[in-house]
């Protein structure tokens, strides 16, 4: 007689339902143990991983296992200030972000509800911008470019609610989101070009614009999608053998190899080891998914200001040999996902806007400008009348002197705002 264990449920039971999430705050004294388990699918580590980070929170130890059709997760979090994850509407919003994955492509699923961050950032129904008009844009970076697209944004009235932008290894990408902008798209192009051609000095210009309207089907983040735009536009190129990475002297210098593991099935083994960061694990993996790789196995670990990733991955559909070529596109792609964004290394100037005007963001970068500094990085976002911005920047000797000159100026010239310089973290 065949023996049957009371306890055993049925995999069909476990995937009616989106992943289940569980929060251990007593387990360890300075940190959230975050647990998801659920029915494994193409694309499902990424969700989680972003609706964490999403949150403002830091992931400092991870292991996960997706081996079949079931997936087991667990990530030690806390905030961006150190805090661990009390907040119940946190807890939903993971679990609310994970069923409206599950349905995203049935349509019966609806976003997240409206929560805080740590940081003050605002997320919820609004944060797809699936409403929003979106101005994509890749280019050669050139010193004040972002201030002047967004000149040439305000003239023709196309306002900006969020905006993300990043420069790296040469590039520059942005994208913009606003209202249904009733700026005439052919003329806004013809003078994007304008600006585009007034900094060209080798006769052709490499670079990318595309102005959509609001779409319900856009799902993906302003941040992935910023990613992918500067992967299509081949900004990972050259990142094997580069050896000017920003502060190489004083930090670690980013690595990526890999190998094929015959203990495990042939998978393609795969080894990061960085400095650091917030989002990093997020920038990680959703390049792995971009590029059609699945994770089976993943451990992260941080030590210090030093972060350690492995991951056992295959190609979507199972098949784990690459190409020489695949080989090398995949490290230069992990590198540049993990260089594109600026992390506290950099001077970093916070913005809190008290009274909003349009031309605000303009007004931000423009100063930045005529300080001699470069924007490295930005992030900006507005709902109603309250708006905030984050700007990692880089130029002169003194990083002290450089930003008290940055602050007084910005004092001086824009009113309306609270703006607060963190120094650079060279550890």
């Amino acid at each position: 007689m065949g023996y049957f264990d009371p306890n055993f449920y049925s995999l069909e039971e476990y995937t009616v339902s989106p992943p289940t999430v569980s929060v251990d705050n007593d387990t360890y004294p300075d940190h959230t143990v975050v647990k998801v388990n659920g029915a494994n699918r193409h694309g499902i580590l990424l969700d989680i991983v972003q609706a964490i980070t999403d949150l403002d929170l830091i992931i400092s130890k991870s292991t996960v296992s997706a081996d079949g059709e079931w997936i087991m997760n667990v990530f030690h979090v806390t905030d961006e200030l150190g805090n661990k994850m009390t907040d119940p509407a946190h807890i939903r919003y993971i679990e609310q972000s994970l069923m409206f994955a599950e349905r995203r492509g049935g349509g019966s699923g609806r976003p997240p509800d409206e929560v805080t961050t740590c940081l003050n950032n605002l997320l919820g129904a609004g944060h797809l911008s699936s409403e929003h008009a979106v101005l994509e844009m890749t280019v050669t970076d050139h010193p004040g470019l972002l201030s002047e697209v967004l000149a040439t944004l305000l003239d023709f009235s196309f306002e900006v609610n969020s905006a993300v932008a990043w420069a790296h290894n040469g590039r520059a990408g942005f994208i913009f989101h606003g209202p249904n902008s009733r700026a005439p798209t052919t003329g806004l192009k013809v003078q994007l070009r304008r600006v585009v051609e007034a900094h060209c000095i080798r006769g052709i210009e490499k670079w990318q614009l595309e102005i959509s309207g609001p779409s319900p089907d856009r799902a993906h983040s302003a941040e992935r999608r910023l990613h992918q735009i500067m992967r299509e536009d081949n900004d990972w190129e050259g990142m094997a053998g580069r050896t000017d990475f920003p502060l190489a002297s004083e930090a670690v210098v980013t690595a990526v190899e890999m190998e094929v593991s015959v203990r495990n099935n042939y998978m393609v083994e795969v080894n990061v080891r960085s400095r650091d960061r917030p989002k990093l694990v997020f920038d990680v993996v959703c390049t792995l998914q971009d590029l059609d790789y699945d994770v089976v196995h993943a451990s992260v670990s941080t030590e210090e200001t030093i972060a350690v990733q492995e991951y056992y991955i295959k190609k979507r559909g199972g098949w784990s040999r690459l190409t020489e070529m695949e080989k090398g596109k995949l490290v230069e792609c992990l590198m540049a996902a993990i260089e594109r964004r600026p992390g506290p290394w950099w001077m970093r100037l916070e913005v809190r806007v008290l009274e909003y005007r349009d031309s605000l963001l303009w007004e931000i970068t423009r100063v930045i400008r005529e300080n001699g500094m470069l924007v490295l990085g930005a992030k900006w976002d507005k709902k109603g009348e309250l708006a905030a911005g984050i700007f990692y920047v880089k130029g002169g000797s003194s990083s002290g002197n450089v930003a008290r000159r940055l602050i007084r100026w910005l004092r001086n010239e824009i009113g309306g705002c609270d703006f607060e310089i963190k120094e650079s973290n060279n550890s």
